[in-house]
């Protein structure tokens, strides 16, 4: 996948070097797809799940700055974002690697062009919905801003036009998609997670 300005093949192999995942791998392996608006818990989800897991974590942000200093025009969350993900995601399942992307998959084509990146090359794919009101997602951004203004963390500091069209923008999974939703409300909402993650993960063979 080329748009005729980035090698995304060998950006990709570059990118796999960069990440710190396990070294189990599967004859089918799982790639976990989150829907989330900034906010939604996205990347304390993956973190947990790797907790348990042996995933691989694919971080948006991570890849926005391995991928910026090469691009001559680049912007946050651009179409080439997307495209070095997808490669990277198709060759760890061709390496047998399970992943979770940590990252807003917002419209309906680019998910199911995921899964069926996945499952061309041998995977399976659990699509995962944050379901999050948007005024706490709105309070939790607004705190982690300030963490990364005061240093205490890294990432991209998100202004309110940014968020509001990050939720205007996002469509929420149908019923057709088989997806499951994942509420940042409930104290419980994560122990209803891990047995469907388990579920997935015990249909294949290490």
């Amino acid at each position: 996948m080329s748009n005729g300005l980035l090698d995304f093949e060998t950006l990709a192999a570059d990118n796999i070097r960069t990440l710190k995942g396990p070294s189990t791998s599967f004859k089918k392996p799982l790639v976990i797809i989150l829907v989330g608006i900034p906010g939604s818990g996205k990347t304390t989800l993956a973190r947990k799940l790797v907790e348990k897991f042996p995933l691989t974590i694919l971080n948006e942000e991570d890849m926005t700055s391995f991928l910026s200093p090469r691009a001559t025009i680049f912007k946050k969350s651009s179409t080439e974002v997307f495209q070095l993900a997808t490669k990277t995601i198709e060759q760890l399942v061709k390496s047998g690697k399970a992943c979770i992307y940590d990252a807003n998959i917002k419209t309906r084509e680019q998910r199911e062009l995921l899964k069926k990146t996945v499952e061309d090359f041998g995977g399976g794919s659990l699509l995962i919905y944050l379901d999050c009101p948007k005024e706490i997602c709105y309070e939790r951004l607004q705190k982690q801003n300030l963490a990364i203004e005061r240093g205490e963390t890294k990432g991209f500091i998100l202004d309110k036009d940014f968020f509001e069209f990050e939720a205007y923008s996002t469509r929420i999974p149908s019923p057709e998609e088989q997806h499951v939703s994942y509420s940042c409300q409930a104290s419980e909402g994560f122990f209803q997670i891990v047995p469907l993650v388990e579920k997935r993960i015990s249909q294949v063979n290490i």
